[in-house]
């Protein structure tokens, strides 16, 4: 399942992405049974048999057919990369069509009106998601989309290059900034832009009291955004970033991490299977991995609670009520408790779906992960309101800011370079 923007969308090409519909399925019709007689019903992923959530998604799929035997249910696998396929379902929904059933949508797709508002729709389910994971799925008060990947994204820390000075993980600020310190004289990075950029600035901004109501208003130029580019700022001329940030990948970024030569990055759970386990990465990594809330700042130890994949149904189905009980059947199923514990303990993914998850479950790794939740007194998520808030932040406004800072900017040139974004 997937997330957004310049790192993310690099993550996402491993797991997944947004989906583009093939035009053979227009055929069928709205209520049309095809040539075997069943209702068609379509899905599509770019999922392989590699990808971390195929053992699931597969168990899904053979359920769902075994349970609903009236429903030639079609899922096709297409080519491409996330923002590709993005694209492409942008323009099949925008002529009528798409998939009926959508495994990952953003704002894009809610405001152009291609989303079902699923609210009546989930009103006997809605107690099985987390309040915040379906908060975030919900616009102007509607539900239009499920939490089906969901994690909390706490700092990262190899914990091999804390020993090589002596420290412990730092609780405090000021213990962050003390650590950095005696890393940069040993040559060790404290963290890069490029792995954690976007999660030091969400978790700095959210740890201010006021900052809801301050995007609510568009203050962009608020204290707020002043100090959170203050702290990164801080980061940079402290000499605690890889001198060459600006011009490093997700990928060269990530080995620095796996050759113990950078302290921590911020990522959600899915950075198990694709960074510290993956295939070809040193694999005594994982016992040198710990995982904290960024440490306290303005009174608290935030941390972040991210939806990274929202799934819905298309909105040509609300002419169809074969069809839609079929997707709705489909997303009953995914948000199970027993397809949510397999999300956890085969894909190591959890979803927005309550469950008791247990160290045998989800396994050292991602357990210590989820646990991480329990060290923070502040957990956060981005709004919805104002409802491009999100969308701009990735696209523009943050690489953008990130790029000026490296560059060298001062604090205002900075400041004014995100405004401008945010208010264009």
């Amino acid at each position: 399942m997937a997330c957004r923007r310049s790192e993310e969308l690099k993550r996402r090409d491993f797991i997944t992405g947004a989906l583009c519909a093939g035009a053979s399925y227009a055929l069928f019709g709205c209520g049309r049974r095809g040539a075997s007689g069943k209702i068609p019903l379509t899905f599509n992923t770019f999922w392989t048999d590699r990808d971390a959530h195929a053992t699931t998604m597969n168990w899904i799929y053979k359920e769902f057919r075994r349970k609903y035997p009236e429903y030639d249910f079609q899922d096709t696998q297409v080519s491409g990369g996330a923002q590709d396929n993005g694209q492409k379902l942008m323009a099949e929904l925008a002529a009528g069509g798409g998939p009926d059933i959508l495994a990952d949508i953003t704002y894009n797709q809610v405001r152009a009106g291609y989303c079902l508002d699923l609210t009546e729709h989930i009103e006997t389910w809605r107690d099985r998601f987390y309040p915040e994971a379906l908060e975030s799925c919900t616009w102007d008060g509607h539900v239009y989309s499920l939490p089906t990947e969901y994690s909390y994204v706490p700092c990262i820390w190899n914990m091999a290059t804390l020993d090589a000075v002596g420290k412990k993980l730092p609780a405090t600020f000021d213990e962050y900034m003390d650590l950095g310190d005696a890393l940069r004289k040993k040559n060790i990075h404290l963290t890069s832009i490029v792995v954690a950029g976007h999660n030091i600035f969400f978790t700095i901004l959210f740890s201010h009291k006021d900052v809801l109501e301050i995007i609510a208003k568009q203050e962009w130029g608020a204290e707020p955004f002043r100090n959170t580019i203050r702290v990164i700022k801080q980061l940079l001329d402290a000499g605690f970033l890889p001198p060459n940030d600006i011009e490093n990948q997700w990928g060269q970024g990530a080995a620095l991490f796996q050759q113990d030569r950078l302290a921590h990055y911020m990522n959600g759970a899915w950075t198990i299977i694709n960074e510290i386990t993956a295939e070809g990465v040193d694999p005594t990594l994982r016992d040198r991995i710990e995982f904290a809330p960024f440490p306290e700042i303005n009174g608290v130890r935030p941390i972040r609670a991210w939806v990274a994949t929202k799934a819905a149904i298309n909105q040509k189905l609300s002419r169809d009520k074969a069809k839609l009980k079929g997707a709705l059947a489909f997303w009953d199923l995914v948000t199970s408790k027993e397809a949510a514990k397999r999300f956890v303990s085969m894909a190591h993914s959890p979803e927005g779906v309550k469950i008791e998850v247990t160290k045998e479950m989800a396994g050292p790794l991602l357990y210590g992960h989820i646990k991480s939740r329990d060290m923070a007194t502040k957990v956060f998520d981005l709004p919805n309101k104002p409802t491009f808030f999100s969308e701009k932040l990735y696209l523009r406004a943050l690489p953008n800011l990130f790029a000026t800072i490296l560059e060298g900017a001062s604090l205002n040139k900075a400041l004014k370079v995100f405004a401008e974004e945010m208010n264009t």
